[in-house]
């Protein structure tokens, strides 16, 4: 398959053509965490939709995590 980039948190990431959101996270190690919201393009992406949404070259993710702590 061919591959193509995206950047998650800024850092260009090589990921297999047709990756879907649910995939990129469970490779990343990030699926299982609690307290963890996704952008893609700067828009929110719910969980229940990680599955069906599939990225494309360029795209722009930014995962942050909830923190306890003031």
């Amino acid at each position: 398959m061919k591959e193509m980039t995206i950047f998650l948190n800024n850092t260009p990431l090589l990921i297999e053509e047709g990756c879907d959101l649910a995939a990129l996270m469970r490779a990343n190690g990030l699926s299982g965490k609690k307290g963890i919201a996704v952008a893609l393009n700067a828009r929110v992406v719910p969980k229940e939709k990680w599955e069906h949404t599939i990225l494309k070259e360029n795209d722009m993710l930014l995962v942050i995590g909830a923190s306890y702590g003031g």
